[in-house]
């Protein structure tokens, strides 16, 4: 169903810390409600939102300097992490 309200919710590492069975029900009910949604989390959690968003946005900060934002469709991120993972394997067979 179209909306005219804005229906945009920031969530900030809201699931680091609970399970991701309810992390993921937290999920789809915002899918339900047709909510858009901007979520931080930490990339040990990025497997949980992964099926929910259409695009990823990486924060680097090296040396602590200056940050970099890359964004990448989620079909980019998907592409690029199953190169990384066969690259990974490639390197690991004797």
């Amino acid at each position: 169903m179209r909306s005219r309200s804005f229906r945009f919710v920031v969530i900030d590492e809201a699931f680091g810390r609970g399970s991701d069975e309810s992390a993921q029900y937290g999920l789809k009910l915002f899918q339900q409600l047709n909510l858009q949604l901007l979520i931080v989390t930490p990339l040990q959690k990025i497997h949980i939102i992964e099926p929910f968003v259409s695009s990823v946005g990486f924060v680097h900060n090296e040396g602590g300097r200056s940050s970099q934002l890359r964004n990448l469709s989620i079909a980019e991120y998907r592409a690029q992490k199953a190169a990384m993972t066969a690259q990974s394997v490639q390197v690991s067979v004797p």
